[in-house]
């Protein structure tokens, strides 16, 4: 049988070379590329015999790889393999319907992918031979030892004879330790190729993330403590009695000026319609009375005024309490929960809170919708036509949230801001931040099947795509 080729499409440098390892090792000679781009590109000047298609790629993915080469006359008989850590039906399906040949899992074994290939007509025996062997052979009957012990040359002759009931070992101990000691130096290069891209993309990230980090927690906590000390400084103002004629109790003092203004004018009128010593006397008890009635009755008017303003206070916290409440935020399906885009929204339940006089927890809860999306022709993730039944989609969840961990909702840029909050714990508030399971639906979804359509589906999933806040009094902000 001429030696076959095979060609290795998948954007996992390490899971390219564990492949090609084992296809090497059925007596298959692999090429390999990166991308589905180079896939096709490849294509125009070979012919392999079999393609081995990851799924998840950058760019163009497996799927639409696929399709691009089965539309080509030329590469549409070329047998493709779809190689990925996705299953199920429904993935097979749709594999299949795209014109792939079957599907093998990354973490398959020699024997079943000899198997597999036996199938495509690509190896003469599906037999595994004693190199592919993982359980060493080691109960073979005395009889079967005796006999292979005289079939040895003279070497082996001069090595001691089993005795009866024991156990001869028939592999070769130099080709075994030969073969052991090529996988381990294949596994040992291997493992130091993952260690250093590791090392390389953790040292990316995190210089990525302290420039950002750095500027972005520099911006929100200036203006945090600007906005902090505003609002101390109003405090100390209205402590120290200096808001005269701008704080809310100017009117009392203004309506005692008058009369006192008022009481004054009335003695100089009486005084020059009096010239003598007894109408003065009566002008000045006059005045004394109309002052002492107009300092009462600002008593009077500043106690009327605290009830006034306590039971503004009191209907603001409430209203502030109905407003909040049970808020709900919602957000794009290809967004983060927690982002820059929700700070204006933060901010201003924030700064309603403090109006109010609002003193505990404030807890930001996200929700995360399923939605039903299909690629574009970038390899894009978008929302499946409406029209089509939710059977048809090629991915349902949220790409961007794919777990319930609370990072995962966050930006790094709302981090900073939440950590930058602390300031406010002096005020009585905290703020906190919980993710919601998306077992626990806000809407439920209809029932999956080809008689839904996607419309429906997204439909409820744009309900359940959303942040939901609870207001919580007896939380102390300085905890």
């Amino acid at each position: 049988m001429a030696i076959k080729h095979a060609l290795i499409v998948d954007d996992s440098k390490s899971a390219r070379l564990v492949l090609k390892r084992m296809l090497n090792d059925l007596d298959l000679e692999v090429d390999m590329v990166a991308s589905a781009a180079d896939a096709i590109e490849y294509l125009k000047d070979n012919m392999p015999d079999v393609i081995f298609m990851d799924h998840m790629m950058p760019g163009m993915d497996g799927f639409e790889a696929v399709k691009h080469i089965k539309k080509n006359s030329m590469t549409a008989v070329i047998p493709i393999m779809m190689y990925t850590s996705r299953g199920g039906d429904v993935y097979l399906s749709q594999a299949r319907a795209l014109g792939a040949v079957g599907i093998i899992p990354k973490t398959i074994s020699p024997v079943g992918l000899k198997e597999s290939l036996f199938k495509l007509g690509l190896v003469k025996d599906r037999r595994i031979s004693s190199t592919l062997q993982v359980e060493d052979r080691r109960s073979v009957d005395v009889g079967q030892a005796e006999k292979g012990v005289g079939e040895t040359d003279s070497s082996d002759k001069e090595s001691p004879q089993p005795q009866a009931g024991q156990i001869q070992d028939r592999r070769s101990e130099p080709s075994f330790k030969q073969k052991r000691r090529q996988q381990d130096d294949y596994f040992n290069e291997l493992q130091k190729l993952m260690d250093d891209q590791t090392i390389e993309l953790h040292k990316s990230m995190w210089l990525g993330i302290e420039s950002v980090s750095h500027e972005i927690f520099n911006r929100l906590n200036s203006e945090l403590e600007e906005q902090v000390r505003k609002l101390n400084e109003t405090k100390q103002q209205e402590a120290a009695g200096l808001s005269f004629f701008t704080g809310k109790k100017r009117w009392p003092m203004i309506i005692l000026i008058v009369f006192l203004f008022a009481s004054l004018l009335l003695n100089i009128i009486l005084l020059a319609s009096f010239h003598s010593h007894e109408p003065s006397e009566i002008a000045v008890s006059t005045t004394n009375d109309v002052a002492s009635q107009a300092a009462d009755n600002n008593v009077i008017d500043t106690e009327l005024f605290d009830i006034q303003a306590e039971d503004a206070r009191s209907k603001a916290y409430e209203s502030f309490l109905a407003w909040a409440n049970n808020r709900e935020i919602e957000y794009p399906f290809d967004e983060l929960a927690l982002n820059e885009n929700r700070l204006p929204v933060i901010e201003e339940l924030i700064e309603k809170a403090l109006e109010a006089g609002y003193s505990g927890g404030i807890i930001l809860q996200t929700h995360v919708g399923r939605f039903c999306l299909s690629r574009d022709q970038n390899g894009s993730y978008q929302l499946a036509d409406d029209k089509l039944p939710v059977t048809l989609c090629e991915y349902i969840g949220n790409y961007v949230q794919p777990y319930d961990v609370p990072s995962t909702h966050q930006s790094l840029g709302f981090a900073n801001y939440m950590s930058a909050l602390d300031p406010l714990n002096n005020g009585g508030i905290s703020v906190e931040v919980k993710n919601i399971s998306r077992t626990v639906e806000l809407s439920s979804y209809p029932q999956s099947g080809p008689s839904t359509t996607v419309e429906e589906w997204n439909l409820a999933a744009k309900l359940n795509n959303r942040i939901t806040i609870k207001l919580d009094p007896s939380v102390s902000g300085s905890l």
